[in-house]
């Protein structure tokens, strides 16, 4: 199953731009949820990896994580997410002094974001009940905020940033996977149609 539509959007974007233009970036680290009605009881925590490109304040990059390194109850692989993310800078300050005997972080950039994502795996949440139930590829979409701190020497920025995202994902009802007079009643517990999960990201940054 293939990305989105919107994610090709966001992808012409990136190659339609001049690359003499495009500065590279790269971001390493670690991401976890701190809620996800989809998986409620599972620990999403892992390490991730994010490559753009950037053109001024704009920042589109593709980003993988890989959201069970700390949880093995999963089916025949593991959880795994990957995507397109579309960032901008809504505020920068570059005139902070740096510290003596401390990282020069001087400059201090807040950003928001938009992407889409497809997660391929599935949660094993107890002996019968699997997430998501049919398919083991989920799509989602994201919006995003964060902050990051940077030394603003050019050419290369070096630093570290700080995100929090909102996922949203096609609900996934449970009881799909309960069947047989094992299933206990009451088991479904919602009912729109989204499940939501919330998301922390601590990254290091490097680029231009």
């Amino acid at each position: 199953m293939a990305l989105p539509r919107s994610s090709l959007v966001i992808s012409l974007a990136l190659a339609a731009s001049s690359p003499a233009l495009a500065d590279p970036a790269v971001r390493f680290g670690f991401t976890g949820a701190l809620a996800d009605q989809g998986a409620p009881q599972q620990h999403q925590f892992g390490p991730m990896i994010a490559v753009g490109a950037r053109v001024g304040p704009v920042l589109g990059e593709v980003d993988y994580a890989y959201l069970s390194f700390m949880d093995p109850d999963t089916i025949d692989g593991g959880m795994h997410r990957l995507g397109v993310n579309l960032r901008a800078e809504v505020y920068r300050d570059g005139t902070g002094p740096c510290l003596p005997n401390l990282a020069c972080t001087k400059a201090l950039t807040v950003f928001a974001e938009l992407g889409v994502a497809m997660r391929y795996g599935q949660w094993a949440l107890d002996a019968r009940r699997r997430s998501p139930v049919d398919s083991d590829r989920q799509r989602e979409a994201h919006v995003g905020i964060g902050f990051s701190l940077d030394n603003q020497l050019a050419p290369t920025r070096f630093g570290w940033q700080l995100g929090l995202r909102i996922a949203a994902a096609p609900h996934d009802d449970l009881m799909l996977a309960c069947r047989g007079t094992s299933c206990a009643a009451g088991e479904v517990e919602r009912t729109g149609s989204l499940d939501y999960s919330v998301l922390i990201e601590w990254t290091f940054l490097i680029g231009r």
